[in-house]
Parts: structure tokens; C-alpha cells; sequence
């Protein structure tokens, strides 16, 4: 049961992301019916075989708290439809996560996941290139998503960026942690390069500034290595310029090159039309936060208390802002909830057997998903989640993996 229920969840794991990342209900409705049926098999699997692997790993029962809120916030909610499907959508989630760490511990198992998490950034890589040479074509995309802007998958230039930075920072601390130089190492700094060199390509200003506040934190952890993490990053920034520019060949002149990405660094600013946009987002927000302050008004409220921007598509009909998001839809409550239960397991990461490369370069992951989600609408994303739980899943611990395997 547990190699089945691995196959099914990496499965998920690779191929879900190409359906513009479950950001819409029809993409992941199918998967939801997958990892439903999938769970109750485990339930009763490990009720019958192997009870103690559920009580074992009771504490992670918390994440159900997160679509309980949902629940928590139903009499309230504007919108019905929309509440029921994020209660389905967290459901989901939660499933995916416990049946990670269920699985997990199988030792032979556990050792498959950070391969199967560096497989997925392979296969963003090689489509975000593929996109940017013009050996694939996205018909239609989400808003940003135009040339020269990468896009990824997910079709969001600003949610690829975080989900690019979140993988080179994995990478970057596995790399810093590595003695001997050996074929792995050939193939991390390509990777380090093409994962910076793309996040570059999205011209995400979000990205640029959660990507420098983690590394100020990658710093902080790392510095004990402080004169090899120096050299790494130089060597890594060296690279990733020359694979922006390369893939920068033959774009609009006004993003051409070098230039073109210091023009967008300069423009970072609260004053830019897209700032302006976002602040008042949010002060619109935490208005309609304070008429159901600690219960909310359900999922998906927002497309019903501000109309003139629901229905549109293209992420207009989102908050820009995942935690204002859920202050709107489950209240301070549900919140607060979000906030112990992720920082509880992070908290475990911190404490856990796993060697403790892994361990900090999930911690730094999660940091720049988890920063991002404050500037943008990456949490209405499904495959932002699972990256989120898969990580987390890594970071854990169970039966302790060999140190020696490819973190």
C-alpha cells in the first residue's frame, strides 16, 4: 500500500502543475476525487495493519483545522459555492499532506521525496525554457503573462518567481553543504543557474524583494559556511546572469538584456501603478474584515463584496495578498489557526532528524513562499500547497534518512 500510494501522490505531484497550477476548480476536481478515495484506503489500511503509524503522527492531524475553518466560517459565508470548494480544496491538501507523512515512513520511501521535488523543478525548467525559445506556445495565459515575462505552468509571471526562488534556495543550501565535488555537483550549479536566470526572466518586483530578504536569512543560517556560501553565490550569480541574458536574445527590446533587468529592479517602488493597486486592496480588505472579524465571510467573498473586479479573470478578483485573503474569508479565527498549526510543523522541521541541510534549505523554501504569498495571490494557487506540503513533508522527519542521499 505505501509504494501505491507514493506512486499516486508523486503522480500528482508532476503532472497537476501543468494544469495552470489548480488555480481553477475544473483542473483540480479530479485530483480531489484521487486523493479522497486514496485516503480512505490509508484510513483503513493503517487502522487495520499498522495503527501505530497513525497515532505516531497524531500531531499532524492538526492540518485539518485548515479546511475546518472553512467549515467554522459556512453560516457566514456570502458566498456558498465558493466556500464549499475551498472546504474541499483544504480537505485535499490536508489528505496530501498526511498521506506524505503516513508513507514517509517507509525509510526506503522517505528518501524518494526530495528527488521527486528536485524532478518537478527539472520539469518547470525545461517548460519555462521551452516557452521562452517558442518550442511551446501558451494560448492563453493569466494577467502579466506576456512576452518577454516568464510564466511557467502556473501562467502567473509573479507566482513562478517565488516558486523559482523557493527551489534555488533549496538547492543553494544542499549545494553549500556538499564536501566533495562529484557529478551531483555538476548537475546542482546548472540547475542553480537556470532556476535564478528564469525567476529573473518573470520580472517579478515581488520576487526580487522576498528573493533578497530570504537570502538575508540564508545568510543568517548558513554562516558558518559564510566564506563558501560568498563563493556560491557569486559563481551562482555570475551564471544565472548568463542564462537571463541568453534566454533574453531576440525578446522586446525594452526587457532586452542586462538593462533590462536593472531598469526593473530600479522601478521597485511604493509608488508604482501596481503598489497603488495593492494598497488599496488591502484597505479595502481589512474594512470587510472588520464587519465579520472573527469568523469571516467564507470562501471565495472577496469576487462577491467587490464586484466590480470578480468575474473578470486574470486575478482580478483577488485580494493580492494570501493572508488578507483569509482574514476576509475564515477571520481572525481562522487566521491564527493558519498561523500555529504551519508554524508548529516549521517548528518540527527545525527539530527534526533530518540532516541539516534539508532542514534549512526547506526552512528557506518555505520562507520565500510563504513572504511571496504577502504581495500576491500564490496561496489560490493549488500547486503552491502541495509544494508547500511536499516541502514540509521533507523537512519532517521520520525514520531517519541517510545522510549520504541526494538532499
Amino acid at each position: 500500500m505505501n509504494w501505491f500510494t507514493f506512486i499516486c501522490l508523486a503522480v500528482v505531484f508532476l503532472i497537476s502543475p501543468f494544469q495552470w497550477g489548480l488555480f481553477y476548480e475544473s483542473d483540480i476536481r479530479v485530483w480531489e476525487w484521487l486523493i479522497l478515495v486514496l485516503f480512505i484506503l490509508n484510513i483503513v489500511w493503517y487502522w487495520i495493519r499498522e495503527r501505530q503509524v497513525l497515532t505516531k503522527n497524531s500531531v499532524y492531524f492538526l492540518v485539518l483545522l485548515l479546511p475546518f475553518m472553512y467549515v467554522l466560517a459556512a453560516p457566514f459565508a456570502l458566498n456558498q459555492q465558493g466556500n464549499w470548494q475551498m472546504i474541499v480544496r483544504f480537505f485535499t491538501y490536508a489528505f496530501f499532506f498526511l498521506l506524505l507523512i503516513w508513507t514517509g515512513e517507509s525509510p526506503g520511501i522517505r528518501k524518494l521525496y526530495p528527488y521527486v521535488f528536485h524532478l518537478l523543478g527539472i520539469a518547470f525548467l525545461i517548460f519555462a525554457v521551452a516557452n521562452i525559445l517558442g518550442i511551446i506556445h501558451l494560448d492563453t495565459s493569466m494577467v502579466g503573462c506576456v512576452e518577454p515575462r516568464s510564466c511557467g505552468p502556473v501562467r502567473y509571471p509573479n507566482t513562478f518567481g517565488a516558486i523559482m526562488s523557493a527551489y534555488w534556495f533549496y538547492t543553494f543550501t544542499v549545494f553549500i553543504h556538499r564536501k566533495i565535488p562529484d557529478w551531483r555537483s555538476v548537475l546542482i550549479m546548472p540547475l542553480l543557474a537556470g532556476y535564478a536566470g528564469v525567476a529573473m526572466l518573470t520580472f517579478s518586483r515581488g520576487t526580487y524583494i522576498f528573493f533578497s530578504v530570504t537570502f538575508i536569512l540564508a545568510f543568517l543560517l548558513l554562516y558558518k559556511k559564510w566564506k563558501k556560501f560568498i563563493f556560491v553565490s557569486l559563481l551562482a550569480l555570475f551564471l544565472s546572469l548568463a542564462v537571463f541574458d541568453l534566454l533574453s536574445l531576440d525578446k522586446h527590446i525594452d526587457y532586452n538584456g542586462f538593462s533590462s533587468l536593472t531598469t526593473r529592479f530600479s522601478s521597485i517602488s511604493p509608488v508604482t501603478s501596481t503598489a497603488v493597486i495593492r494598497e488599496n486592496f488591502y484597505k479595502d480588505a481589512l474594512s470587510m474584515s472588520r464587519e465579520s472579524p472573527w469568523f469571516g465571510f467564507g470562501g471565495k467573498s472577496w469576487t462577491v463584496y467587490y464586484p466590480e473586479y470578480a468575474h473578470q479573470g486574470n486575478g482580478l478578483d483577488q485580494v493580492h495578498n494570501g493572508y488578507l485573503s483569509f482574514l476576509i474569508e475564515i477571520g481572525w479565527v481562522g487566521l491564527s489557526a493558519y498561523i500555529l498549526v504551519l508554524g508548529l510543523f516549521i517548528f518540527r522541521i527545525a527539530k527534526s532528524d533530518e540532516p541539516r541541510e534539508r532542514r534549512i534549505g526547506v526552512i528557506l523554501a518555505l520562507a520565500m513562499l510563504f513572504g511571496h504569498g504577502t504581495v500576491d495571490y500564490d496561496l489560490s494557487y493549488g500547486t503552491v500547497w502541495l509544494l508547500i506540503f511536499w516541502l514540509i513533508a521533507i523537512g519532517a522527519g521520520g525514520r531517519r534518512a541517510s545522510a549520504a542521499s541526494y538532499s
